[in-house]
């Protein structure tokens, strides 16, 4: 068994893949995709990192749906995390695309610093909280690892 992908409900789709493929180089898994999707239908896209090969997937609901209810608190959803490879250089991109980090109640400031890694929050366009993290050694996927 292995974790495919996380599913993400979005309230605009077109504006959830440009942050996703602008902020962390996200790809679509079907080129050319969103300009496929009709106007007002429920649809869902999936994303992959390139160097990682894990993928998220973007769902749609347009108003009417049963599943078009605005996101509440506990959901079971607590965030999502992307290891970057340079933090303060992510922050700053974020923050110039309107999504600035967030200072956390459980450290001082808007970034954590260990000797072993370095860690942030943002949040993306529908208010997701977004972890991120840079750390030393190897960049490639390992599954002992985060």
């Amino acid at each position: 068994m292995y974790l495919s992908y996380v599913g993400l409900r979005v309230r605009d789709l077109a504006r959830s893949v440009r942050f996703y493929t602008e902020a962390f180089g996200l790809v679509l898994t079907e080129p050319g995709e969103l300009e496929r999707v009709p106007p007002n239908t429920a649809w869902a896209i999936l994303l992959r990192d390139p160097r990682s090969g894990q993928r998220i997937e973007l769902n749609f609901y347009p108003p009417g749906s049963p599943y078009s209810v605005p996101y509440a608190s506990g959901e079971e959803l607590d965030h999502v995390a992307f290891r970057v490879d340079d933090l303060e250089e992510t922050l700053a991109r974020l923050a110039a695309l309107g999504h600035p980090a967030e200072r956390m109640a459980h450290y001082e400031g808007p970034m954590k610093s260990t000797p072993n890694f370095r860690m942030a929050y943002v949040r993306d366009p529908d208010g997701i909280q977004l972890e991120l993290f840079d750390a030393p050694g190897p960049k490639e996927f390992s599954p002992d690892k985060y």
